[in-house]
């Protein structure tokens, strides 16, 4: 987690200010701010000998937005290099809607103690299978948005100010797919079939037999 932090999302910020206060081209300090995740892109494949799908996609991204830079000769292409990531991912995420949608199988995937659990309750509640490509499609609504957004800044906004605003919304944007994700298993009721409250009570209850008795015995007379 912290690799991720420091190099995929600080590491170009930091590459590409310090390129641009010491006067590089913004299209050399962009480029050169792509160095830190592509360094942990191929980290993680050595170590883990595969590539997850969403690394390959970024580096897809990486690749077509360089190339589109230095063929158009501006910088911008470069900043509107995630917009290559979110739309392609907002898209995905709408085409799984005709299936198990992709928000389901991620759960899964994250939650193996709570797969059987889910997987019954996805073959005989419609609810909960509609509970569950809504959230998807608001996901892939956020994703759409989210490249809309970068667009619009890459090719308004001043080259410098954008980097650390695209930083930001992609904050913005996680923390807004956190939130259809809870409002609507709440509101359906899922969230406490998913995520009983029985650990806190079982340990509560371990804690309570295991406590030392500090009430005051019987008194003996002397």
């Amino acid at each position: 987690m912290k690799a991720t932090v420091v190099l995929d999302i600080a590491g170009p910020l930091l590459v590409y200010y310090a390129l641009h206060a010491l006067g590089v081209d913004d299209l050399v300090a962009l480029t050169a701010g792509g160095i830190p995740p592509l360094a942990h892109l191929v980290v993680t494949a050595v170590r883990d000998r595969r590539l997850p799908p969403i690394a390959v996609l970024a580096l897809i991204a990486l690749v077509a937005s360089l190339v589109s830079a230095l063929v158009a000769g501006s910088p911008r292409e470069l900043l509107a290099r995630d917009a290559w990531i979110s739309a392609p991912f907002g898209v995905w995420m709408l085409l799984t809607l005709r299936g198990r949608p992709f928000c389901f199988t991620v759960t899964l995937t994250l939650l193996p103690r709570r797969a059987e659990l889910m997987e019954g309750l996805w073959t005989t509640d419609a609810a909960f299978r509609r509970v569950w490509r809504s959230i998807t499609a608001a996901w892939g609504g956020v994703g759409l948005l989210d490249s809309a957004v970068r667009v619009l800044m890459a090719s308004a906004l001043p080259v410098p100010v954008v980097p650390a605003l695209g930083t930001a919304l992609g904050v913005v944007s996680i923390v807004l797919l956190q939130v259809p994700t809870h409002v609507l298993l709440r509101r359906a009721g899922y969230w406490s079939v998913m995520f009983p409250p029985t650990a806190l009570r079982s340990r509560g209850s371990r804690r309570a037999r295991t406590a030392p008795d500090l009430s005051p015995g019987p008194r003996t007379s002397s």
